[in-house]
């Protein structure tokens, strides 16, 4: 009975709720986004860079691609400020030692106020990159890597400025409401990583659903953990996992979701411009959105799976696989 309430509620907010752009300040912030070079990533940069970002860092794959989004950035308004730095940092998610290697130079930064983990693919090809299925890699557990090891650094900085809390950004995903979330249930105790990452059973069409459906799960979780489960207003830290809409993007390239899917995109898709708005929302979004998923630039329900009590045992089981899997990459990351 949950999927048709859930698809209802998605296609209303998609098509009668056009996100809007919030209006702030963010001079003397230090932001970061992944997968800034195109895209929702760069739509957004372009946003911060406008609302007076001090330090910008496009972190991106591709440096070529990387510097021609900066100098595009840096073009896009007529901002002056003598102060305002955008830098592009390499990071490959597909890459255990290039996300180690982003860490340690993340905690050169003086401050960093918030980091948008916005890169991922999509893809029906079956490979195996970093001991894991390339999607459960990329999208999955080198995002939480990257996004563990930016905690230090925006709670350092939350915690000197107090009315500038530091916001830890997942970009997920409407579709995880469609995800499959048998696969996730069904499996062994301490066994879903392992069952996932099974070649002869790897379902490759739900794949991408179901890592965005891992994403919340384990943001959600992460959310409760970062601050001691601290039920207080206000915390040096606010994590959410954001929902920037169906967008035309460059994500749907190799998986299109054939005839349908181009036609449904066509008709009611948002630009890349209207999806990054939510991302901007979420990076300067109150404390209300501590643990939330966030769509259309507001607070909204998840699925039903995720909301009932199979969801919650399966977050539980997701998060402890997950911990075990990033201390195995770097040993003390978990430990917020």
């Amino acid at each position: 009975m949950g999927l048709p309430m859930d698809i209802l509620r998605m296609n209303v907010g998609q098509i009668f709720q056009t996100p809007q752009l919030p209006q702030a300040d963010l001079s003397g912030r230090t932001i970061i986004i992944t997968g800034a070079n195109t895209g929702l990533g760069f739509e957004a940069a372009k946003h911060f860079y406008a609302l007076k970002a001090s330090h910008l860092i496009l972190a991106c794959r591709n440096l070529t691609k990387g510097e021609d989004a900066r100098k595009k950035i840096v073009a896009s308004t007529d901002k002056s400020s003598p102060n305002a730095t955008v830098e592009v940092w390499p990071l490959d998610l597909s890459s255990s030692s290039s996300v180690l290697a982003f860490g340690e130079r993340m905690n050169t930064l003086s401050r960093l106020d918030a980091f948008i983990a916005n890169a991922g693919q999509d893809t029906i090809q079956y490979e195996k990159v970093e001991g894991n299925e390339s999607l459960l890699t990329v999208n999955v557990i080198s995002t939480f890597l990257v996004g563990m090891l930016a905690i230090p650094k925006l709670r350092e900085t939350g915690d000197l400025q107090r009315r500038q809390l530091s916001r830890l950004v997942f970009v997920g995903s409407v579709i995880h409401i469609f995800a499959k979330d048998q696969y996730l249930r069904e499996p062994p105790p301490g066994k879903i990583f392992q069952t996932l990452n099974d070649e002869s059973t790897a379902d490759m069409d739900d794949r991408y659903h179901l890592t965005k459906l891992l994403v919340l799960l384990g943001a959600r979780k992460l959310a409760g953990k970062i601050n001691g489960e601290s039920k207080e207003a206000q915390r040096p830290v606010i994590v959410n996992c954001v929902n920037p809409g169906w967008c035309k993007t460059e994500l749907f390239r190799t998986h299109d979701g054939g005839l349908g899917g181009r036609i449904g995109l066509a008709l009611i898709g948002r630009t890349a411009e209207q999806g990054s708005r939510t991302l901007v929302h979420a990076a300067v979004a109150d404390a209300d959105s501590h643990g939330k998923y966030l769509s259309e630039c507001r607070v909204k329900p998840e699925s039903t799976f995720v909301r009932s009590d199979a969801g919650v045992q399966v977050e539980e089981r997701i998060w402890s696989e997950l911990v075990e899997i990033l201390e195995m990459i770097s040993p003390g990351v978990t430990d917020v």
